[in-house]
């Protein structure tokens, strides 16, 4: 049945970026409907493939994995999709799209940055994709202009936590959409390119509607910086920098804080250790093939090794390691007198603790310094500098759950955000046409959890539920404090908008 038929415009779809209390499993529809001659055309596009990471929760047994549902846009038909377009690297946004290719669906051409095409290339060699089976695999780089069908795809730098982030402005006839993909306004970013507000600044009263990375806009004003990620770092080291062996725990997935922790032990004359899990050095391995030479940036005074070896006495135990929070005891065996750990993420701060507690050494956690952790994501500030930016288009929220915008809209429209109502759900159609978006119709949301046997792949249609894993109180608890944040803040900003007009 043709959903569309007969009907010309701009057509979004979240298939797994909008779930009930999940940020997983991102994947988003747009069809453009375009008449010509009197017939009808339908081009359509997919934006990221990702996983949901709680499959576990669905209660699936056997399952390694769960996918939005895409098969319809690969197998054939009006709604066969031209083209896909991976916004990063980020396993919740591209690792979707390994699966369909080991269950053997045909992908269409994968719009993708070079460092996304590195991670691809990858899983490919882990889950054995046959060469055969692989899409063509086109690079795009910020300022790109790609046509597809009757849709034309620029693309926009994004500042987020890994390198090649992109939003995408899509343009047809009816609609001009800025897909923000994971972003942040911040221009410090350590070798990869910041959100372009340049061009967005160009586009400023073109844009109808704007997808956008909602995740992190619980924050009031800005996101952290890189620069004062670096700094703080830098701060905290010299304060301890009798210290002969300082630890610095990062996330695999996120190259920026490899980075940032390496350049803060160069200020500090620290020699580097790069350690931890298969995960942590696959993600090295590829931020090196990306051409980050840490050697080179080191210079002749400063040694980098990557792997705590015989070597290691070298050192002179005057070291930093970066590295994964599972592997401290094989790097060092340290003491209170001469360690020190920075806990540069809210994950790491439980395994840790016990291990630093055991060994009764110092540290600090991003909870007492919220800078230490590089946050992708923009916050509250960062969405009100877009809003003017590009003159108050309407905004569609995703990537966060859904109890967050339901609490923003109060806040949202004292502050002069154009806001979706209700709040968006998986696989609910939307029309847009200019700065309206109507929706038009709605399935059930469903996951399809994927289990693997020795012969062929079991695809299991799995009804969307709440899925955290901490139960109804734990969601309930969350859901109260968010409310309180954005009323604070809503009372806080009142009382200075009064105090103003009292001025």
């Amino acid at each position: 049945m043709n959903e569309l038929s007969g009907k010309i415009g701009l057509y979004w779809q979240p298939l797994g970026g909008n779930n009930i209390d999940q940020i997983s499993g991102h994947c988003y529809r747009y069809t453009d409907c375009s008449c010509s001659s009197a017939s009808f055309s339908y081009t359509t596009l997919i934006i990221d493939i990702g996983k949901f990471d709680n499959y576990q929760a669905l209660g699936v047994e056997g399952a390694v994995a769960a996918l939005p549902d895409i098969r319809r846009f690969l197998s054939g038909g009006v709604f066969q999709a031209a083209a896909v377009f991976i916004t990063h690297s980020h396993p919740d946004h591209l690792n979707g799209l390994i699966h369909y290719l080991k269950l053997g669906y045909k992908l269409p051409p994968v719009y993708l940055g070079r460092y996304t095409a590195m991670i691809l290339e990858d899983l490919y060699a882990e889950f054995e994709i046959d060469p055969d089976r692989r899409p063509e695999l086109r690079l795009i780089d910020d300022g790109d202009v790609i046509l597809v069908g009757s849709l034309t795809v620029e693309v926009i730098a994004a500042s987020h936590t890994c390198f090649d982030s992109f939003g995408f402005i899509i343009k047809s006839d009816s609609a001009v959409i800025y897909h923000t993909g994971d972003m942040k306004i911040d221009a410090s970013t350590y070798f990869r390119k910041p959100t372009n507000l340049r061009r967005l600044k160009e586009l400023s009263g073109k844009i109808d509607c704007v997808v956008a990375d909602f995740c992190g806009v619980v924050e009031e004003g800005l996101a952290v910086r890189e620069v004062e990620t670096f700094k703080r770092l830098v701060k905290i080291m010299r304060a301890h920098r009798h210290r002969s062996k300082i630890f610095i725990p990062v996330y695999p997935t996120h190259p920026e804080m490899y980075i940032i922790a390496f350049l803060a032990a160069l200020k500090l004359r620290k020699n580097v250790v790069f350690y931890g899990n298969e995960d942590f050095c696959s993600y090295l391995n590829r931020i090196i093939g990306y051409g980050i030479n840490f050697d080179r940036l080191a210079g002749k005074r400063i040694k980098v090794l990557y792997h705590p070896d015989a070597r290691i006495a070298e050192l002179k135990d005057n070291y930093a390691v970066i590295g994964t929070y599972n592997f401290l005891d094989k790097v060092f065996r340290p003491t209170r007198r001469d360690s020190y750990g920075i806990v540069t993420a809210k994950t790491f701060f439980n395994p840790l603790k016990g291990q630093f507690n055991i060994r009764s050494i110092e540290f600090t956690t991003v909870d007492e310094e919220p800078q230490l952790q590089g946050f992708g994501h923009g916050f509250l500030g960062d969405y009100e500098r877009l809003n003017d930016l590009l003159r108050q288009p309407l905004f569609i929220p995703t990537h966060c759950p859904r109890f967050v915008i339901e609490n923003f809209y109060e806040l949202g429209e004292f502050l002069g955000f154009r806001l979706l109502k209700p709040a968006p759900r998986n696989l609910e159609l939307y029309r847009i046409n200019g700065g309206e978006c109507v929706k038009i119709g709605e399935e059930v949301a469903e996951w399809l959890a994927v289990r693997y046997d020795e012969k062929h792949a079991v695809l299991t249609p799995v009804v969307q539920k709440a899925t955290s894993g901490q139960g109804f109180l734990k969601r309930t608890i969350s859901n109260r404090r968010c409310g309180r944040r954005f009323k604070m803040i809503l009372h806080r900003r009142r009382r200075q908008a009064k105090g103003q007009d009292n001025g």
